[in-house]
């Protein structure tokens, strides 16, 4: 599989409030703040930073679940579901193009679905359990913590889950297909794969989850920083401008 820039029509996106403070700084604070907490977690309690790469995993599980039901959603048909669907995401930088996941090669290569991101994920997750949890071809860390850090990553990743709604930070355009609003949402993917290729292998290296965690949590801030300043979302168009909804595959 592999990563392609694809062209997209650009839809209308009404600019942002211009006394808001921008984006990118509401972006940036809040990935410090969110630092600052999961280090106070951990010096408080002793957990190991595991428990939030899982966390940081989940949530972009959540995320995909979430962004296909809110497309389902505003294809219903539902007044009230078109509605929700709005309120809980923002549309794309009219100039910013969707970077799906690409399946196959060359000429034949198609942007993949849902499960392709779902395949991507368990694979990148399964890297990321075993540079942080296997030493010298064994499992390391006692099963019952890794259960107990598991279910702790679950609870992390659902408050993440629960900001990024409140922040709406899923983006969508409606009346486009499923892959193109994924392929919006793909940055997370990248961020992944670069920190499983540096920090993954620092961790291996030094058998210490703590590279994973700072690589993820700074390649996380940055992309996350970046694609606001770079193409700054705005908000919905109303709905009679808005194109006919394309029914997600």
């Amino acid at each position: 599989m592999k990563a392609k820039r694809t062209a997209s029509a650009p839809a209308e996106s009404s600019p942002s409030n211009p006394a808001a403070p921008p984006a990118s700084l509401r972006v940036l604070l809040s990935h410090l703040a969110s630092l600052a907490v999961m280090l106070g977690v951990m010096l408080k309690t002793g957990e190991s930073p595991r428990i939030f790469v899982y966390g940081l995993f989940f949530n972009y599980l959540y995320r995909l679940l979430t962004l296909r039901g809110l497309a389902a959603l505003h294809d219903s048909g539902s007044a009230r579901g078109r509605r929700l669907a709005r309120a809980l995401s923002r549309p794309p930088h009219p100039a910013r193009p969707p970077f799906p996941i690409m399946v196959g090669d060359g000429a034949d290569a198609k942007p993949g679905g849902f499960a392709a991101y779902l395949f991507v994920l368990a694979v990148f997750a399964w890297f990321t359990f075993a540079t942080i949890n296997v030493r010298d071809h064994e499992i390391a860390t006692p099963l019952r913590v890794i259960a107990d850090e598991l279910l702790l990553g679950l609870l992390a990743g659902g408050l993440w889950w629960l900001l990024d709604l409140a922040d709406r930070r899923i983006t969508l355009r409606f009346g486009e297909p499923l892959w193109t609003n994924l392929g919006y949402n793909s940055l997370e993917t990248t961020l992944v794969a670069v920190t499983v290729l540096t920090g993954g292998i620092a961790s291996a290296v030094m058998e210490s989850p703590w590279p994973y965690f700072l690589t993820l949590i700074a390649f996380k801030t940055w992309f996350g920083v970046w694609d606001e300043t770079k193409f700054p979302r705005g908000e919905h168009p109303p709905e009679a401008k808005m194109p006919g909804a394309a029914k997600t595959p």
